[in-house]
């Protein structure tokens, strides 16, 4: 088998023969050739430097946005208009792949995902009694919270004004802070 062609299990990562519809390492059923697509880009050590939306902090960002009555807003960076969520529970921020579910899902392809080294299930946003919680998924090039980068798999209290990076995409999320929290 060639560098170029074989299949990469989802589960265990090892490269499986082209024609492979199970992994031989693992047993688990391999995507077929229509379900393909790019792995995530791998950036240049967006660790060393992400760059931070200039001039904005999260008070600056409180005054400068209206938040939504209900749910949370996320704004990309050079895109005026935000991404509005109202989901109760959860939902993943990433790239969607064909025949994934939109629902509880935030697809960041035509925001410059790729590019910006955005994996295809980057990280998990929950709603909780507090606000809201983030979570990076394993990513392939991180996620940061405010200049902070995040420890795959272990949840951060989100703050309303709070700016992130996923891999070099830069958003910064808004809502609506419940009276007397933080």
């Amino acid at each position: 088998m060639d560098s170029v062609s074989g299949k990469f299990c989802p589960v265990c990562k090892h490269k499986n023969e082209p024609d492979a519809s199970v992994c031989a390492y693992c047993g688990s059923p391999l995507p077929e050739a229509t379900d393909r697509q790019p792995a995530t880009m791998r950036v240049k050590h967006p660790q060393v430097k992400t760059k931070v939306l200039p001039g904005l902090t999260e008070e600056t960002i409180q005054k400068a946005f209206k938040p939504p009555k209900e749910g949370i807003a996320i704004y990309v960076r050079d895109y005026a208009a935000p991404i509005e969520i109202r989901k109760e529970h959860e939902f993943a921020l990433g790239r969607l792949l064909t025949g994934d579910s939109e629902q509880d899902f935030v697809n960041l392809k035509p925001y410059g995902g790729y590019e910006n080294g955005v994996s295809r299930r980057h990280a998990l946003v929950r709603h909780t009694a507090d606000g809201y919680e983030i979570l990076d998924l394993g990513s392939t090039n991180g996620t940061w919270m405010n200049k902070k980068r995040l420890i795959p798999e272990k949840p951060y209290p989100l703050r309303s004004g709070a700016q992130i990076s996923l891999g070099r995409l830069q958003i910064f999320v808004i809502y609506q802070e419940t009276a007397g929290k933080p």
